[in-house]
């Protein structure tokens, strides 16, 4: 037995007693560990089975229940689409005056916020769909529709196929995730822009694109920069994947 699958052994029997109390050191190590199995050019099979164990108890503790996927996303997509989709659409109608804007003008602030609210809310519901088509792409299974980290409706990511994805596919599977949003924003926002002149979708893809290019650019991979802060941990990886090549 190798010292990997001892260290494994004894954080799946923490964790299990105890899921939503188990001690950072613990959750730590283990974390460690699953970095540890993404470097190898070739990870042991039973060390990724035995690591994805583990992080689904964790994950079950924190997140709640995982619900079916394509119900789940359909769902979510036919939201995003009858709802603030043509909720934007309808509100072309109303006129802006767009010279006036820099003036406070209650009734002009009032249809560009919603406007702007409409296309946000719409990358919202149409963001699962956008990891879905990146882990087909990548190879990487999806289990269903999960609570994320701030109760946002997100894709849970089947562990297995994900650890045994090469940091290439893992890495661009985040980035495509990521910039799902300003692909969906953008989409909707031309739309408006061929038919009236709104800005709205400018202004959006400017504000998404911005938030994920500072991500990038900063490297960050705390959980408060998204999909590219996991972008920018899998990179990091891969030039350690590349050396132990």
């Amino acid at each position: 037995m190798s010292d990997t699958t001892k260290r494994l052994d004894q954080i799946e029997e923490i964790v299990s007693k105890d899921p939503k109390h188990t001690p950072r050191d613990t959750r730590m190590q283990f974390w460690r560990i699953v970095r540890q199995i993404k470097r190898q050019p070739h990870p042991d099979l039973a060390e990724v089975k035995h690591a994805t164990r583990i992080r689904n108890i964790l994950f079950k503790a924190r997140r709640g229940r995982t619900y079916p996927l394509w119900p789940s996303v359909i769902l979510l997509t036919l939201i995003g689409a009858l709802g603030p989709t043509i909720w934007y659409l309808r509100l072309l109608e109303v006129p802006l005056q767009w010279d006036m804007i820099l003036v406070w003008n209650t009734s002009d602030w009032w249809v560009f916020l919603r406007r702007l609210g409409s296309l946000l809310g719409a990358t919202f519901f149409f963001y699962p769909l956008g990891r879905l088509i990146a882990g087909k792409w990548a190879g990487i299974r999806i289990d269903g529709m999960s609570r994320g980290m701030y109760g946002e409706p997100t894709l849970k990511i089947d562990y297995e196929s994900f650890l045994l994805a090469s940091p290439q596919k893992r890495k661009w599977f985040f980035f495509f995730a990521g910039i799902w949003t300003i692909i969906t924003s953008f989409a909707l926002g031309l739309v408006g822009l061929i038919l009236v002149g709104d800005l709205c979708g400018v202004i959006t893809v400017l504000f998404l694109g911005i938030s994920e290019g500072l991500a990038i650019w900063s490297g960050t991979t705390k959980n408060i920069g998204g999909e590219m802060a996991h972008f920018n941990r899998e990179r990091k990886i891969e030039k350690d994947w590349r050396r132990n090549l």
